[in-house]
């Protein structure tokens, strides 16, 4: 699990210190520290392409959750104070004590765990705080979710598709969301087609970054 967790950049045990805390910039100050953190690293011009940036990170928080969950029948359950951020090779990444992994009981009650402590909490801060869309934000964690998942549905992991349309309900997103989005940017293929021809619904706006072009998915590129 150690092994499979590090490959997406979530480290277990690690003696580095962080940072910050996902508790530290789950607050107004705290993410301002963490925008202009990004900036300093990235030259990410706005705060709305240094949230994008950091959100791309965290997808592979929540991707590894998810994996985890499938696969290992286990997650994470810290607090957000216990998931600290690393700097590393000009990116973040993440780190979480193996004290904080429990047994999943029940994998639909997992799932919306996951998304309601790592995700909407973060998304609803961010989006307000950098003037961001949250469908922006939560793409940036889709498209490592949907990388996992197609993989895991490859490997023919049984819970996995099970799990993957737990997350394309509509009702597993509220009340902090009317509709899964995960179901909008899915656009009625399947998870195995829309990762082959992997095209995004909103765009990440990396595009503003010095001397980078659009992405080959990006909604606008012609």
């Amino acid at each position: 699990m150690k092994t499979s967790l590090e490959r997406l950049s979530v480290y277990v045990d690690d003696d580095r210190k962080p940072i910050m805390t996902l508790g530290d910039v789950q607050t107004e100050d705290g993410s301002k520290v963490l925008l202009q953190k990004i900036k300093d690293l990235t030259d990410a011009p706005t705060d709305a392409v240094a949230a994008s940036v950091f959100f791309r990170r965290l997808g592979f928080l929540l991707a590894a959750q998810f994996q985890t969950i499938a696969i290992h029948k286990k997650v994470f359950a810290g607090s957000l104070e216990q998931v600290g951020i690393i700097e590393e090779e000009n990116t973040f990444k993440f780190m979480v004590p193996s004290v904080g992994f429990i047994e999943v009981l029940d994998t639909q009650q997992t799932l919306r765990f996951v998304l309601d402590t790592y995700g909407h909490p973060l998304v609803q801060l961010f989006s307000k705080q950098a003037h961001i869309s949250k469908l922006i934000l939560w793409e940036n964690i889709w498209g490592y979710v949907i990388w996992v998942y197609s993989l895991l549905i490859k490997e023919d992991i049984k819970s996995a598709s099970q799990d993957l349309d737990f997350l394309l309900q509509d009702d597993t997103w509220k009340p902090q969301m009317r509709r899964s989005p995960f179901k909008q940017y899915l656009q009625n293929q399947t998870a195995l087609d829309a990762m082959k021809d992997y095209k995004r619904v909103t765009c990440c706006l990396l595009k503003e970054m010095p001397d980078t072009n659009k992405c080959p998915y990006c909604p606008h590129a012609k």
